[in-house]
């Protein structure tokens, strides 16, 4: 009878067993490790600054606009000679330009005066044949005088001195052509040295310029990466800007987890140190690969182990700081997501409104 009963009791308590493991591994599927990061701003100019006060300290709180450091920005000699150099080489080349003009002239002047010079000769060996037939007809009495009734050498003369003003006239409009690019309103040489010499006014009447840098948002100074009366070069960071509260929690998902975690679905972000201290988390975003996970979100940190990267947004009004190690907790019931994305954290865990 006893062994009946043991037996009994070992097949209830098998099931038992099996459903707790069971909810143990699915607890386990369904949670991972994280960190809470703040939106980092790095603030710098992309042109060489001078600093001058700076008004915050690192760790302070600031509101937006609130202004941070006062800045000079002076242009360098380097800038300021930039132009000259500019303006030298436009000189130059338009000398270049000028020349080839020039030389172009001169060769439409030669052109014409060959061209010219056939006509001429042509028209002149027209004339001598017609004097010379006169000649020859004034001593042939019997010979009727057909020259002048003829005309045909006068025509040729009259065709000639034709085609001798036609040349010139397209000649003379090929030299106004090019004495027309020559002129101010058509050089672009010209156009553009007047245009970097406006630049260069400008530039040396701003040489040194006085502003201040103001906090783009409601936020926490991080480091200051400037000294007061340092000349700063472009791009350099003069401080990194932080906001008040965590935005995002960065966690990896193990890559042998059986549930795949996709965007838009719902977390409890609850803290390691705290667990009665937590906020609702949606994803955001998915990496694109499977990376070494850090050795302070392992599970087991002496045990090497690779996931895919996930991002969860969270509210700025949430308790974490920055950097704090927290605990993702996957929650699908439409009540419970409802629930928590409502939930003001902070104050509904001292009324008692949540349960863990």
């Amino acid at each position: 009878m006893k062994r009946i009963n043991l037996y009994v009791i070992t097949v209830l308590l098998i099931p038992f067993v099996l459903w707790k493991l069971n909810s143990h591994l699915t607890k386990e599927v369904v949670s991972f490790y994280g960190f809470a990061e703040n939106k980092e701003t790095e603030i710098n100019f992309n042109y060489p600054v001078a600093i001058g006060d700076i008004k915050v300290r690192p760790g302070e709180h600031v509101a937006a606009n609130s202004p941070l450091v006062t800045i000079y920005r002076i242009k360098s000699k380097e800038i300021l000679g930039d132009e000259s150099f500019k303006i030298a080489e436009l000189t130059s080349k338009e000398r270049l330009w000028r020349t080839e003009k020039e030389n172009a002239i001169k060769e439409v002047e030669a052109k014409k005066e060959l061209a010219l010079e056939k006509l001429y000769t042509e028209k002149e060996r027209t004339i001598r044949k017609a004097k010379q037939n006169q000649a020859l007809l004034k001593d042939l009495k019997t010979v009727k005088d057909t020259f002048s009734n003829d005309g045909s050498l006068n025509t040729k003369v009259a065709n000639i001195d034709r085609e001798i003003a036609l040349m010139e006239a397209n000649f003379a409009s090929q030299v106004a052509s090019i004495q027309q690019e020559l002129s101010i309103n058509k050089n672009p040489y010209q156009i553009e040295r007047e245009r970097l010499k406006a630049v260069q006014e400008f530039q040396t009447a701003t040489q040194k310029q006085q502003f201040e840098l103001k906090a783009p948002f409601d936020g926490l100074i991080g480091n200051i990466h400037c000294k007061e009366g340092e000349h700063v070069p472009s791009y350099k960071t003069l401080i990194t800007f932080y906001e008040p509260n965590p935005t995002i929690v960065k966690g990896f998902v193990q890559e042998d987890l059986i549930v795949h975690v996709a965007a838009k679905d719902s977390f409890i972000v609850r803290s390691i140190n705290q667990s009665d201290t937590f906020c609702y988390g949606e994803v955001i975003g998915l990496g694109s690969r499977i990376v070494e996970i850090p050795e302070r979100l392992r599970k087991v940190l002496e045990v090497k182990t690779y996931g895919r990267e996930v991002l969860v947004a969270i509210p700025s009004t949430n308790p974490f700081l920055q950097k704090e190690k927290v605990m993702l907790e996957f929650i699908e019931s439409p009540e419970q997501i409802a629930s928590y994305r409502t939930a003001k954290p902070l104050k509904d865990l001292q009324e008692g409104k949540l349960t863990k």
